[in-house]
């Protein structure tokens, strides 16, 4: 069996095969995660740290800041930064906010909202384009690139953290 991917249509032929990496990855990992229950998403090993929700919120906040903030050079909106709780996760401190304890199809519903702005956004954008940031520049195929790694690396987190929670207890030694 052939496993391949293709440019995204109506996209310049780097950025669409980009964009269509992404979209592999997402449903990679959303296909391992299934469908946790609520206190599965809420859950955290330690208290303050990494769950499920909160990992989802942080990838639609990353997605945001790059794609619309950076590229489309839009500042994203307060409510969009209190509804992915901003300013309660600190993720260079390890500090992560108790989720909001709703099902999966919530977390999913803005990740598929916040990814409908961004590939609306990289539709029209140069893909020669490249950004100034405080510590460097960046190119477009980077930021990509960027949110590819960031998606594989945190959806990764939410499959093992509901492996961790199925098997909690379990490891009584």
């Amino acid at each position: 069996m052939l496993r391949d991917v293709s440019p995204l249509p109506g996209y310049r032929e780097d950025v669409g095969l980009l964009l269509s990496i992404l979209e592999d990855s997402t449903r990679e990992w959303r296909g391992e995660l299934g469908e946790p229950p609520v206190e599965a998403i809420a859950w955290q090993p330690v208290a303050g740290s990494y769950s499920i929700g909160a990992l989802l919120l942080h990838m639609a906040f990353a997605e945001l800041i790059w794609f619309q903030g950076v590229v489309a050079d839009t500042p994203v909106s307060d409510e969009d930064r209190a509804r992915l709780l901003t300013a309660e996760t600190d993720v260079d401190a390890g500090k992560w906010p108790t989720p909001p304890s709703e099902p999966i199809s919530f977390y999913f519903d803005i990740l598929a909202e916040v990814r409908g702005r961004s590939l609306a956004i990289l539709k029209d954008a140069d893909p020669d384009a490249v950004f100034q940031r405080s510590r460097g520049s960046v190119s477009l195929r980077w930021i990509i690139g960027h949110i590819i790694q960031h998606d594989s690396y945190h959806g990764g987190q939410a499959v093992l953290l509901h492996e961790q929670w199925l098997r909690r207890g379990s490891d009584a030694s």
